[in-house]
């Protein structure tokens, strides 16, 4: 009975929580790759961390929940059917949901060298600095997960699971994915968040002893309004991986526990799907948690949509003056005939003899 429970239960998280989270997150990722590609928020080292990060989010989103959906809705599922698609899958999660985290990371890093008072140090913070430094990330974590490609495989019998086969690899991978994955991000996220947070301290007891020209206001102003989209993704991310990382703890330490029930065996597979989930709503709430705390990212967001609407009105402006001429010649034209030749037959009848 329980595992029946379990099931429509599992089937219900997939169909409806999934589905809104893949939709969801990839508007989000969108309209995130739209904001920080504009000239205000492309400037900042930091906003292209966040650009390169939506980019791997689509990917994670992508390869993550689409095979899931759909293995609701057929017989067939890839994921537990054909092996080559099941090391591919988990490959690519890992890479592109490590390269999240670890992009973050790095926006952490790079807001730190920001507020350092050192020159030395914040003279490496450069836009092509930032795109080697983005560049490096993502092949790191291309190279790492390159182990999921070899041991992965679908469990027999039955085809229930997807997972690393070896005990030592699989003892491995879980002590390497909550450490590189949920133990060292959180930790130098909150140690940067700490140092720039007496930075910030500093600078504003500095500022309020000399006026600073408006220019550099605005740059301070915008600079502190990316600094709070950060430190909002990074206590989600804290939030959303500790269930994540207590199942793959949990899964290490119990793995070779021998002869589970099939209960235990349908509880450890739900709270697999659960914390999965709780993976996905960290990248896929990014935008939308960067739009309810920074006002710049309000207001980028407005002026992208006024400048959008202005588009559409002048395209429209464009196609209707012609359209109308063109309408307006013709039903000139037309009275100008009929006129013509009601002119010619009067003309002709004033002509006619009389007798006739």
């Amino acid at each position: 009975m329980l595992v029946v429970s379990l099931a429509v239960a599992q089937q219900i998280v997939i169909e409806y929580m999934m589905l809104g989270v893949f939709v969801l997150g990839t508007i989000g990722s969108l309209m995130n790759i739209v904001l920080f590609s504009q000239s205000q928020l492309r400037s900042n080292t930091c906003c292209t961390y966040f650009l390169a990060s939506s980019f791997a989010t689509l990917i994670l989103l992508s390869m993550g929940i689409i095979p899931l959906i759909y293995a609701e809705f057929n017989s067939l599922n890839p994921f537990f059917c054909i092996n080559a698609f099941c090391k591919i899958r988990v490959y690519i999660n890992q890479s592109s949901a490590m390269s999240c985290r670890w992009l973050l990371v790095m926006a952490c890093v790079d807001r730190s060298v920001a507020c350092s008072g050192n020159i030395n140090i914040r003279h490496f913070l450069t836009t092509n600095m930032t795109r080697r430094i983005t560049v490096l990330i993502i092949i790191i974590w291309m190279i790492l997960p390159i182990h999921t490609l070899i041991f992965v495989n679908i469990i027999p019998p039955g085809n229930i699971a997807c997972r690393v086969t070896n005990n030592n690899m699989a003892i491995y991978h879980g002590i390497y994915t909550i450490v590189m994955g949920g133990t060292l991000p959180p930790i130098v996220m909150l140690t940067c968040t700490r140092f720039i947070w007496k930075c910030l301290k500093r600078k504003n007891e500095r500022r309020q002893m000399i006026n600073m020209a408006r220019s550099e206001q605005r740059k301070n102003i915008r600079d502190q309004q990316v600094l709070i989209i950060l430190l909002a993704q990074v206590a989600l991310f804290i939030v959303s991986t500790i269930p994540f990382m207590s199942n793959n703890l949990y899964t290490t330490l119990t793995r070779k526990i021998p002869d589970k029930s099939i209960d235990r065996q349908a509880i450890e597979n739900f709270s697999q799907v659960i914390t999965e989930l709780f993976v996905y709503i960290f990248p896929a709430s990014s935008f939308y948690l960067s739009t309810l705390v920074s006002r710049t990212f309000r207001r980028e967001l407005i002026t992208m949509f006024k400048r959008y609407s202005t588009c559409c009105r002048k395209k429209q402006n464009h196609i209707n003056p012609n359209a109308q001429a063109q309408t307006n010649g013709r039903i000139n034209e037309i009275p100008m005939i009929i006129s013509r030749r009601g002119y010619i037959s009067t003309r002709n009848r004033l002509n006619k003899p009389i007798n006739e």
